[in-house]
């Protein structure tokens, strides 16, 4: 009967052993270094900032510069102008369309759950209906998602007030190198042929 009681508490000092470092190798998991921890943080809201912002396109983009004048422009019947600074092809397989939107009409523009396209649950304040056309290659490319299914465009475009102009970035899946230039299309706008710059 003493053995019994010698493995029993032999078990209850291991389990208490074990215990005690997975709460101490969690907690080191956790923390990890005291700088590191809050930079991952910073950059993700930061991230998030830039998405959700008007402006967040052309800061995520790096050092790279994004050209000042737009190198094809397109209005809809409403007004709005969409102008196409560059599309740059980007190391890690995508392409990414820099341009703006500038409503030149006298009434604020409602109408820009349109520029989401129709499928069904996404951010209607995206530009998520943005298409690219490769017609050499006859392939169509759709806007690219995070794991979140979120568009990786612009957002928060729930109306364009008269006068006002906004950067706007959309991400698309690269066409083959040796195309050089695309069909872009905006729901609302009429399609535009735009080089792809490296």
């Amino acid at each position: 009967m003493s053995m019994w009681r010698t493995s029993r508490a032999a078990q209850g000092i291991a389990a208490a052993a074990l215990a005690v470092g997975l709460a101490l190798s969690a907690a080191g998991c956790g923390s990890g270094d005291e700088g590191g921890g809050d930079d991952g943080k910073s950059s993700g809201s930061s991230q998030s900032q830039d998405k959700n912002g008007q402006a967040g396109g052309s800061q995520d983009q790096g050092e790279e510069e994004v050209p000042e004048e737009p190198i094809v422009e397109v209005k809809n019947q409403a007004g709005v102008v969409l102008g196409v600074m560059e599309i740059r092809r980007d190391s890690g397989g995508f392409v990414t369309l820099n341009g703006e939107l500038e409503n030149t009409g006298e009434e604020s523009y409602l109408d820009t759950h349109l520029w989401a396209g129709s499928e069904q649950g996404v951010d209607k304040t995206s530009l998520m209906g943005a298409t690219l056309v490769d017609g050499d290659g006859k392939k169509r490319y759709y806007a690219l998602r995070d794991t979140d299914k979120r568009c990786l465009c612009t957002s928060g475009l729930s109306i364009l007030e008269a006068g006002k102009t906004v950067p706007v970035y959309i991400q698309f899946p690269a066409p083959p190198d040796d195309t050089t230039e695309v069909e872009f299309q905006l729901p609302t706008f009429p399609p535009v042929t735009v080089e792809i710059t490296d």
